[in-house]
């Protein structure tokens, strides 16, 4: 089993049921405040609480009983994964949020469960949010594709780094006035394991998903381009990217029905 302090600035350590793995810097007792603080809600899910504690989010497994522990247990390193992939991508330079702590809770080998504390992006977006106000204040093409051609540079450093985000959405990638970039959501990276085509396609369809409602190829040709190996062709990758990105609109527009998202199917955007 991978080590989770193979990295010179954390230590681990042991509060009752608690394993703290976090930086030197770091006391554990602002950690064990944090998770008991109840915070600014950012997220809930059926499985994890997100929320901010001052200057960090705490991403909280909910307790769940019947086969909880169990899986918990069994796929330990699945739940560690965003926690080796802050340590592993912030030490090459890759933009993510600066990790604080991992903890997990459990007795004589059993988990019960997790939590991940990050530093808080104060100042951040998402790129959607960013490209949607560029579009909306007429920002000429040239800033366009400045702020494009950079997180295609950051895109590039991530999977430069041996990382493939298996959610690169748009959602998932923050921006400061889109010169500097920062990726979240880590528990979706897998470390160590090559950028297939296929890999290489399924980012490419998320990110062009993520903005073909505010920009047109004349723009996203180039910002693919940017991501594809040198000399590679970018007009046949492209419409690949394109028909792959019609299947995933109608496959996610059918789910929003299914919930109750949707009263009938939108233009080409999402649910109102």
């Amino acid at each position: 089993m991978a080590s989770l302090t193979t990295y010179d600035d954390v230590r681990t350590e042991r509060r009752g049921a608690l394993a703290v793995h976090l930086r030197r810097d770091v006391p554990l007792d602002a950690v064990l405040e944090a998770l008991a603080a109840p915070g600014e809600m950012l997220k809930v899910s059926p499985k994890t609480v997100t929320k901010r504690v001052g200057p960090w989010v705490v991403k909280q497994s909910r307790l769940q009983g019947g086969l909880g522990p169990l899986k918990h247990t069994l796929r330990r390193n699945r739940y560690r994964a965003a926690w080796r992939a802050a340590n592993r991508l912030g030490g090459r330079g890759v933009g993510v949020a600066r990790p604080v702590a991992y903890v997990e809770q459990g007795r004589l080998g059993i988990i019960v469960g997790n939590a991940v504390v990050s530093e808080f992006l104060a100042g951040f977006r998402n790129v959607e949010q960013h490209a949607a106000e560029l579009a909306a204040n007429r920002a000429s093409q040239e800033t366009i594709s400045a702020f494009l051609d950079g997180l295609a540079g950051a895109v590039n450093e991530l999977t430069a780094a041996d990382a493939f985000h298996t959610d690169l959405s748009g959602k998932n990638i923050f921006t400061r006035h889109g010169a500097s970039f920062c990726f979240i959501d880590l528990d979706g990276v897998v470390l160590d394991q090559p950028y297939t085509e296929q890999r290489r396609m399924k980012n490419h369809v998320q990110l062009y998903d993520s903005f073909c409602d505010l920009l047109g190829d004349d723009l996203l040709g180039p910002f693919l381009a940017h991501m594809l190996p040198a000399g590679r062709p970018i007009a046949g990758w492209l419409a690949a990217v394109r028909a792959a990105q019609r299947v995933r609109r109608a496959r996610t527009v059918a789910k929003w029905k299914k919930q109750g998202k949707l009263d009938s199917t939108p233009d080409e955007g999402g649910p109102s």
